[in-house]
């Protein structure tokens, strides 16, 4: 348990109720369900130590609102739509309509003086709106720090400026050089399995693999296919056909019911001409399964070119009649996979938590 903190985060109103945003396009959110949550984050923009902030709220949360407080959110409300809240250290500010002024200052209002003075700002802000949990909880020095360790997790709290202990981390060379190969699992290599174990079944009939090797079918369990065949630049062993992805002559045009590309997108000076290869390359209805790794380190193996992340992938593959994304990854394994972090080294949870904004690997199926 931490001793200093700090609130850092967006807060907004939807369907009459708080939601803690993480994203710019509101993607992943959380409902606050406790008004006293909002008080404990308020203290935390402008007191960092653990003890402090609990004198504050034992001396303010049951308090009634003070006019003053009341007069200045009355004319926030008045001069605002559809606004959120920016919480930061020793700054609480509404932005108007959202994260299209965030770095607007002619449409965002400052709070944090009267915040200071009061603590009670963010609590008349979203007074109108409905919490599901019991204000009385929090009600003793121990459920007041589950609430902040709570809000720690949701990453709305995080620990005050100079007092991140960094520990292993805090070094200038990975912990693996080799993607984490030598601690494990590395980080895209769970996730490429997790994507396998979506599209195993759908992987059918005759398939080229590229960049691939014959037995990549069976530590993939590709058990649907009558016909598998691999492309690679150069010969060795697994390889059935030697060719280069872009030369469009490298497959017959319209003879793949599949075709698995992982890991190689990222390899391909041009790969807006390779996804149209592919695309002639497949039959009416074929499929693409591909997988690019948008946080990781270089690998120049021969060339190391793109990162693809999600909206690059949607526009490569636009020519495609059905797209479906997986994108996989969070803050934590974003550091995991640059710092060659096995996969066993983290918890289920850690590895499987999603956040729009941190992809490690970028995945599509396409459908001619």
């Amino acid at each position: 348990m931490k001793n200093f903190y700090v609130a850092s985060g967006f807060l907004t109103v939807k369907d009459s109720q708080v939601w803690a945003v993480f994203d710019w396009k509101q993607n992943k959110t959380q409902a606050i369900d406790n008004k006293n949550l909002l008080t404990i984050l308020e203290i935390f923009i402008h007191e960092k130590s653990l003890e402090v902030a609990y004198q504050k709220f034992q001396k303010v949360s049951f308090l009634p609102i003070s006019q003053n407080v009341l007069q200045k959110c009355k004319q926030v409300y008045k001069e605002s739509n559809n606004f959120i809240v920016l919480i930061a250290d020793r700054l609480l500010k509404v932005v108007q309509q959202g994260f299209v002024n965030i770095l607007n200052p002619d449409k965002q209002y400052d709070l944090d003086v009267i915040s200071q003075e009061s603590f009670q700002v963010m609590r008349c802000l979203f007074s109108q709106e409905s919490f599901a949990g019991n204000e009385q909880e929090i009600s003793s020095f121990e459920t007041f720090k589950q609430s902040v360790e709570y809000l720690a997790t949701l990453g709305l709290l995080s620990p005050a400026v100079s007092t991140l202990e960094w520990g292993d981390l805090r070094r200038s060379s990975p912990l693996c050089p080799l993607f984490g190969f030598t601690r494990g699992t590395p980080i895209d290599r769970y996730y490429l399995g997790k994507f396998i174990k979506e599209i195993r079944h759908q992987v059918v009939g005759t398939v080229m693999e590229l960049g691939g090797i014959l037995q990549n079918r069976e530590l993939y369990q590709f058990s649907d296919v009558t016909e598998y065949q691999t492309l690679d630049v150069a010969p060795r062993p697994g390889v059935t056909q030697i060719g280069d992805v872009h030369d469009l002559g490298a497959i017959t045009p319209e003879s793949l019911d599949a075709i698995v590309v992982f890991n190689v997108l990222e390899h391909c000076h041009n790969p807006w001409v390779v996804i149209q290869n592919i695309y002639n390359w497949l039959k009416v209805g074929g499929q693409c399964f591909c997988l690019v790794p948008s946080a990781q380190r270089l690998h120049d193996m021969p060339g190391d070119y793109w990162r693809p992340l999600p909206d690059g992938m949607k526009q490569l593959f636009r020519d495609f009649s059905q797209q479906k994304l997986s994108v996989y990854g969070n803050p934590l394994t974003v550091v995991a996979s640059f710092m060659g972090i096995s996969a066993e080294e983290l918890l289920p949870h850690e590895l499987d938590n999603f956040h729009p904004d941190y992809p490690v690997v970028t995945c599509i199926v396409a459908k001619k």
